[in-house]
């Protein structure tokens, strides 16, 4: 089980949240999201991801189960390549959604990823890269269950925010993008 909260900041507000907390782990990584033609898995309210680090390469299978949580699942896996995935598991778990067409990559997306953990919680700042948009997310990603909504204000407060769901997750807000930018 995954919750998480999440909004999108200015770059202004970003550069103060960083400069705040000691965000001791900072790194690249390249979510590559696959869907299949008429977007079974997004009708299923989910998202199938390969996401690189480095040369580590994580399989994740997310399915919403309401609007701050999610069944994951995830798993290092051997390959960038959805169609050259063998392991028995991650092959279980696409199952899952019964696909009845291929899947293909959608979108990539690149994200600077910087993480303050807390004992309940990573406070992790995005710095998101899609195609030529930009666009920063400050995510509250629980460890433990308690009062997140209450402690992710008191951590936005001195920067004179207060959460509100503002933004779509990733992969939506890639979509949109790439939506207005056909129009």
């Amino acid at each position: 089980m995954e919750r998480e909260l999440k909004c999108l900041v200015s770059k202004e507000q970003y550069d103060q949240i960083i400069k705040s907390y000691d965000f001791s782990k900072s790194w690249i990584q390249i979510n590559t999201y696959y869907d299949t033609t008429s977007k079974q898995v997004k009708k299923q309210n989910a998202a199938v991801r390969i996401r690189t680090i480095d040369s580590k390469k994580i399989f994740t299978l997310k399915i919403r189960k309401d609007k701050l949580t999610h069944f994951e699942y995830e798993k290092e896996i051997s390959t960038d390549k959805i169609d050259n995935i063998n392991d028995p598991e991650v092959l279980s778990w696409l199952q899952k959604l019964n696909l009845s067409e291929p899947l293909k990559k959608t979108v990539v997306i690149q994200t600077e990823r910087r993480i303050y953990r807390t004992e309940e919680a990573e406070l992790c700042a995005d710095y998101n890269i899609f195609n030529d948009i930009h666009d920063y997310e400050i995510e509250y990603e629980y460890l433990k269950e308690h009062d997140g909504i209450k402690t992710f204000n008191e951590i936005l407060h001195p920067f004179h925010m207060k959460y509100e769901k503002n933004c779509p997750s990733k992969i939506a807000r890639a979509f949109d993008y790439i939506l207005c930018s056909k129009r």
